[in-house]
């Protein structure tokens, strides 16, 4: 897809017919499939990033919840443990769909 983009992009530079302003719009031109492509990408990474915080912040929420306005050392301990347990299972969630993930990708791209 780069190098197309290159290939393509070169093509313009060729052209000695066309001004300066035109030579740079067939460049841009040459580089939006793949801008579009990296856009693409991103939103993908940034949406999981984007549901595993949700995730992990649910985790934090229900602990708050569960241990009150000053909760005890033990508690503290107890909670923790409790925390970790659910933000394991947020990452194992997410990773699991990370092949989903790639496919989708792999057929937009």
């Amino acid at each position: 897809m780069q190098a197309n983009m290159h290939r393509c992009a070169a093509r313009c530079c060729d052209n000695t017919t066309d001004s300066m302003e035109q030579v740079h719009q067939c460049v841009q031109n040459c580089s939006s499939t793949l801008t579009e492509a990296e856009h693409f990408v991103k939103q993908e990474f940034s949406t999981v990033q984007n549901r595993l915080q949700r995730c992990i912040m649910d985790c934090n929420d229900e602990i708050r919840d569960k241990a009150g306005p000053s909760p005890s050392e033990t508690d503290m301990d107890k909670y923790g443990a409790v925390f970790e347990k659910c933000a394991v299972k947020c990452v194992d969630k997410h990773v699991e769909q990370l092949p989903a993930m790639f496919k989708r990708m792999k057929e937009v791209l």
